[in-house]
């Protein structure tokens, strides 16, 4: 009993510190920033390879397609490259005929599937074999519409030569859908608002999306380019330039706008491939990250936070246990409420700010009804998952809901 009592003390630590992290970052999300210093006249932009890769996405695909021809960047400096991951639509021939009338583009069809990081690499590896030589890798998802301005403000921070990647805004345009894409929308919020903004200020690696994401590619590959397998390959990334000595950047004003998916069900499947892929993440990348003595203490601490995940789940749901038996058996574990109302409290705060960040209307503040369910559905999510990481399971890529395109693409 005494052990069990000692676990309830070290589990309302937990809490607390996960709150603590939360507090420190949501401070820094809305605090005033400090007037940006005038920058230098910029430099002609940057060569820019865009990769596309694609497997069975001929509804998405045209809609990103219109958008590629829409962005506001010098066509000298840029390419597109279509990378048709083995589909079995008609993918390859959508992308063959919109390449096929512009010289800045091209189309790598792979012969099978190898899921997006590996094709990701094959792209990389022809990239000697063409008279194009890019500075930034920029990578678009098919589902994205980035803005026309998108690029430009993505490609800026890489002024910094110690900027290795930046992320821009994903923005969820299909959040009054659904209950599902309205805490999608939350969620993303939060995320973006609030963390990665306070990161970003505080210079503590804010995390690399797996679209309209830039790296610098010198930087990528020598971080040996992106992890085959990864289910969170963008993530794994995060880590491994943050290790190298580089920085990442978050870049707001690049725009790319998707549709977040509508079901439960859809949810799920995503939010289970994201937990296996933090496993990932953190099974491979934080004995070295915490070994290297070139990293400050607060960059260890906050990376340890990001590739944890959804960690706190775990260590909410042991609490739920100690407090239940304390109602049961009254006083058997003490477990402190205070904390429990701290754990509660923070999030609810970072999701106003994240929607009034975001310049959201009214509606979406009423969508936070939908917060309880959804919160008690990640915390099954993240028990489930740690149960198949412990089981050694295999962490098998499943594919994003896909809502289907409005009619106006």
């Amino acid at each position: 009993m005494l052990l069990l009592a000692l676990a309830a003390q070290l589990t309302a630590g937990v809490l607390l510190v996960f709150s603590a992290r939360r507090a420190v970052l949501l401070a820094a999300a809305v605090l005033p920033e400090r007037p940006p210093e005038p920058e230098p006249a910029p430099p002609a932009e940057p060569a820019v390879e865009a990769l596309v890769p694609c497997r069975n996405e001929a509804a998405s695909l045209p809609g990103l397609l219109a958008a590629l021809d829409s962005l506001s960047y010098p066509r000298p400096a840029l390419r597109v490259t279509l990378v048709d991951d083995g589909s079995t639509d008609n993918t390859l021939a959508l992308a063959q005929a919109w390449a096929a009338g512009r010289p800045w583009a091209r189309v790598l069809a792979l012969p099978a599937n190898t899921g997006k990081a590996q094709a990701l690499n094959q792209a990389l590896a022809s990239l000697g074999q063409a008279d194009f030589q890019p500075e930034i890798i920029v990578i678009y998802d098919a589902d994205h519409r980035p803005q026309p301005g998108s690029l430009r403000a993505l490609v800026r921070p890489f002024q910094d030569a110690r900027v290795a990647g930046v992320s821009g805004q994903m923005r969820v345009v299909n959040g009054l859908a659904s209950p599902a894409a309205a805490y999608s929308l939350i969620e993303s919020h939060v995320n973006q608002f609030v963390t990665m903004r306070a990161k970003d200020r505080l210079n503590l690696a804010p995390a690399l999306l797996g679209s309209n994401c830039a790296y610098r590619l010198s930087a990528l590959q020598a971080a040996g380019g992106f992890r085959g397998g990864a289910l969170l390959e963008d993530s794994d990334l995060t880590l491994a330039l943050a290790q190298a000595g580089y920085r990442t950047r978050f870049a707001p004003a690049s725009v790319s706008s998707h549709q977040a998916p509508l079901t439960v069900a859809g949810y799920v499947r995503q939010h289970l491939r994201w937990n296996r892929g933090f496993h990932q993440v953190s099974g491979g990348r934080l004995g070295p990250l915490w070994r290297d003595r070139r990293l400050s203490w607060p960059l260890k601490v906050e990376l340890t936070f990001f590739a944890l995940g959804y960690a706190d789940r775990l260590a909410l749901l042991a609490a739920l246990a100690f407090v239940a038996a304390d109602l049961v058996w009254p006083g058997s574990f003490q477990f402190p409420l205070a904390v429990l109302a701290i754990y509660f409290g923070l999030p609810a705060l970072e999701m106003v700010a994240a929607l009034v960040l975001a310049g959201e209307p009214p509606a979406a503040f009423l969508r936070l009804a939908y917060v309880p369910f959804f919160f008690v559905l990640d915390i099954a999510i993240a028990a489930w998952s740690m149960l198949q990481t412990a089981l050694r399971s295999p962490a098998r890529w499943s594919a994003t809901e896909r809502p289907q395109p409005a009619q106006s693409e």
